[in-house]
């Protein structure tokens, strides 16, 4: 029953990735249609940074899930209003979540 349980945790967990990468490139592509590949490349490498730095701080505030979140959507949109750059929040969710993964993944390698 456990090896189900986790076979099908793991399936779930397979297609919300899938998914992601999906909508982030779907976004993406939208994105360079509007506003240009450069504004696709600042919003992830705001993203990366705000991921970074919440998570740093994560362990002193103590901010858990959706607290981080929206601390990393308060640091992007500070950032992103002084490029001229609107996104709604769902997707620059997305944007969160690619850099979320990013750095798991890179954590997981190491």
């Amino acid at each position: 029953m456990q090896q189900i349980n986790e076979i099908i945790i793991n399936s779930a967990i397979s297609i919300l990735v899938i998914l992601a990468g999906i909508a982030v490139k779907s976004i993406k592509e939208y994105l360079i249609k509007k506003g240009g590949e450069q504004s696709v490349k600042i919003v992830e490498i705001l993203a990366k940074n705000a991921v970074n730095a919440v998570e740093q701080v994560s362990a002193e505030t103590g901010y858990k899930g959706e607290e981080k979140l929206e601390q990393a959507r308060i640091k992007i949109r500070a950032e992103l209003n002084k490029y001229n750059i609107g996104m709604t929040d769902k997707d620059l969710d997305t944007f969160v979540e690619s850099a979320v993964k990013q750095m798991n993944d890179a954590w997981t390698e190491k």
